[in-house]
């Protein structure tokens, strides 16, 4: 279904489930069965896995994956305080208006819009802070980074921490979890990061004639997210570029990153039934979105976008706005 990326020797080809997969699920389900980022992955997951054997029982997954513990004491990575929004459980899925706040008593980082978890300057919360930069640190060595599973358990257990305010020691976790959480926390933001109802937008600007035209349409787009959505946008496409750019080690190119983390990222926003076929089509219109903004960062963003960073290094509002001509409003 996918071709190798042409000039990524060693990458390894990431592949969308088979379509004999996909029918017998949708012939499962029905046909109104929705094809969202969680759906896909769980495709490629039971399609690897009737490949392989086996399947590793979740209490497996750091062993299999080869956890470590970090050696000796580290010192910590200074962070930004995370002021933590105490809002309440994720909201809706059904495209909700971008800055809603969700109900209800509980602490959560997961599901909540970014406006209500990033502090007045514009920062990130700390949680989300280190993992990109952990990421960014460790992902460029690491094999399959974003492409392999986790433990499930380690997965709920880390996430539960962190949507308690908790302390985690997030540099001794595996490398390949801490991807899959980073996953949960851009698919569960309300109305994803690069903003549902903004889809036809993005298309649009993938659709002009020119390579100058195609960034300067997409600058124009990036600059009507919301305010919160931009620094989290530039650092994760910071990390998926060093991580690209490193595919002899990470055998993850443009191409498998953008099928792993993109749909995430944007799902088209529609009341309509759409056919196995449609959502396929739409699916690979945002992995080949992301597969430009990842290619692209520096022109779209400026050519600091993917300089090393650490968590405390954090663009000001006015640096934000600057770098893609944002006006303050």
């Amino acid at each position: 279904m996918l071709r190798q990326s042409p000039g990524a020797p060693g990458a390894r080809l990431t592949r969308l489930p088979s379509l004999r997969l996909l029918t017998k699920v949708i012939g499962f389900y029905g046909p109104e069965m929705s094809l969202t980022a969680a759906t896909v992955e769980t495709l490629i997951s039971v399609e690897a896995d009737a490949k392989k054997g086996p399947r590793l029982d979740p209490s497996d997954g750091e062993e299999a994956l080869g956890h470590s513990a970090a050696e000796g004491a580290k010192a910590r990575r200074q962070v930004i305080s995370w002021p933590l929004a105490r809002r309440g459980t994720p909201a809706s899925r059904a495209c909700p208006v971008p800055g809603q706040l969700a109900s209800g008593p509980r602490a959560a980082l997961f599901g909540q819009p970014l406006a209500a978890l990033c502090g007045q300057d514009g920062g990130l919360p700390q949680p989300v802070q280190e993992l990109l930069a952990i990421l960014y640190e460790k992902g460029p060595a690491t094999e399959g980074i974003f492409r392999k599973a986790a433990s499930e358990k380690a997965r709920k257990e880390l996430k539960e921490v962190l949507n308690q305010g908790k302390s985690a020691d997030l540099d001794s976790r595996p490398v390949h979890l801490l991807a899959v959480v980073l996953k949960d926390f851009l698919r569960d933001i309300p109305s994803k990061l690069l903003v549902d109802s903004l889809y036809e937008e993005w298309m649009q600007a993938l659709e002009k004639p020119s390579q100058q035209d195609k960034i300067d349409k997409l600058k124009e787009v990036a600059d009507s997210l919301p305010t919160a959505n931009l620094p989290l946008l530039q650092r994760l496409l910071a990390v998926l570029r060093h991580i690209s750019e490193n595919v002899e080690t990470s055998k993850m190119d443009t191409s498998n990153l953008a099928i792993c983390v993109g749909p995430n990222m944007l799902s088209p926003c529609t009341d309509n039934v759409l056919t196995l076929a449609e959502l396929k089509e739409r699916n690979d219109k945002v992995t080949a979105l992301v597969a430009f903004l990842i290619d692209n960062c520096r022109a779209i963003f400026g050519e600091d976008i993917t300089l090393p960073f650490s968590p405390s290094a954090q663009e000001s509002p006015e640096h934000t706005n600057s770098s893609t001509g944002r006006r303050r409003h």
